[in-house]
């Protein structure tokens, strides 16, 4: 556009490089920049026979998407096909690209270029979640990386710029940090989404890359003045489960705890929602700062907390979503090894098997608490936590005699260990 224009930018070439992804692999492997092996996979390609030339395990995607979209972790052969056609589905141009997976923490790295020079904007702490998908439960920015390691990372990111031939503009990386060093998971001729160029960056720092990409578009130099705050940012998101959301707000009260900055609520009553595959389809996103990491993580955490998300109880795709069993999407809490908890599951599981979907028989389900356990969710709420929410709104009554049906307490300990507080009170409010 920039140079159709006559507006000084990346070349069209080097935007080309940026965008399709296996031109950018290749454009690496010529320049000796480092990245993971790769290959195309077209629609007439034998997928398996080219899956044994690159070692596994394997990273499945578009060629040309983004927001991990189709992208997927694939530790067999044969999970290609399935793989292959949901990564093209993505894909504007309908091809695939297959790499070996790079083992190791995720960065994201927000530059200007100008003339050639890269001007430094923002070193992020990536967290990566719910394999075999790449979901980004949010970033922490600045890294907590040692200066020499994040030095490494820019260096790397900086050829890889450079190999792109991006010149005038913006660029933002995603780079991996493997045990034989960083590597390049892929740059873009933009600054970076998730927030962090328009928000956490310049909240952490009071640099805002925005105006300097600005003025390298019109002609101007970047003029990116020193950081004027030294705060901790964090970014994070809320997940939802399957179904229709029938109420999702909170705001206000989660813009009244200290450190938060802002809350940005994707959906509206009525709308459908799903587990996220990619980074699209996420429930919330609350931003927050604080003096320190601890302090900035906790209390994204404790605004994710204050966000209501209800589902429609007449939506039986929720219901679906409790009964099911599986790896991916993964339950709401993680209860393998919490001793007497997971006995208490599997016991009460093994002798009445639950179906969640067929909703809850009685108004106010009469609910013991359960042996102790130290597992939450991944907002840091405990089961203990959600039982007191739930006795507080009438759902449940604690103590007393118990159910006359044991299915009830199997059915509503699955809908609280799958689906979370969203689960269970679509559970507690269903009637089939």
């Amino acid at each position: 556009m920039a140079e159709a224009l006559g507006l000084p930018g990346h070349s069209r070439q080097a935007a080309m490089l940026a965008t399709d992804k296996v031109l950018m692999r290749r454009r690496f492997r010529d320049a000796g920049v480092p990245s993971p092996l790769f290959t195309e996979i077209g629609p007439g390609d034998e997928a398996v026979s080219l899956a044994e030339s690159i070692p596994g395990p394997w990273v499945v995607k578009p060629v040309d998407s983004m927001g991990a979209r189709g992208v997927v972790r694939i530790e067999d052969p044969e999970q290609l096909a399935e793989a292959l056609e949901a990564a093209r589905g993505y894909s504007r141009s309908g091809r695939a690209l297959l790499e070996s997976f790079m083992e190791g923490p995720e960065y994201s790295l927000d530059a200007l270029v100008e003339d050639g020079r890269l001007i430094r904007c923002g070193l992020a702490d990536r967290h990566i979640v719910f394999p075999p998908r790449f979901i980004e439960f949010g970033h922490t920015i600045p890294s907590t990386l040692p200066p020499e390691i994040a030095d490494a990372l820019w260096d790397t990111f900086d050829r890889g710029v450079q190999a792109l031939g991006l010149t005038r503009g913006a660029a933002k990386g995603d780079v991996i940090l493997t045990e034989e060093g960083p590597m390049i998971g892929e740059i873009a001729a933009r600054l970076s989404g998730g927030y962090m160029s328009g928000w956490t960056y310049p909240y952490a720092s009071g640099v805002e890359p925005v105006r300097g990409g600005l003025r390298l578009a019109a002609g101007l130099n970047a003029a990116v003045p020193e950081a004027s705050k030294s705060l901790i940012c964090a970014e994070r998101a809320l997940m939802g489960i399957d179904g229709t959301v029938r109420y999702l707000d909170g705001r206000e009260e989660a813009c009244s705890l200290p450190g938060v900055k802002d809350i940005f609520l994707r959906y509206l009553p009525g709308d459908r929602l799903s587990f996220p595959r990619n980074n699209v389809e996420k429930a919330a996103n609350v931003i927050v700062t604080g003096g320190d990491r601890a302090e900035a993580e906790a209390r994204a955490l404790a605004a994710l907390r204050t966000l209501r998300l209800e589902l429609d109880p007449l939506d039986n795709s929720t219901g679906f979503y409790l009964d099911a069993e599986g790896p991916f999407p993964p339950d709401a809490f993680e209860t393998t090894g919490e001793g007497e908890l997971s006995l208490f599951l599997d016991d009460l599981w093994r002798a009445h098997v639950p179906r969640p979907s067929r909703g809850c028989p009685v108004s106010a389900a009469v609910i013991s608490f359960p042996p102790s356990s130290r597992s939450t969710d991944y907002t840091g709420r405990s089961i203990t936590d959600i039982l007191e929410i739930l006795t507080g709104e009438g759902l449940i009554q604690t103590g007393g005699a118990p159910p006359e049906s044991p299915d009830v307490l199997s059915d509503f300990w699955k809908a609280l260990i799958r689906g979370g507080l969203p689960g269970v009170r679509w559970y507690l409010e269903h009637r089939s």
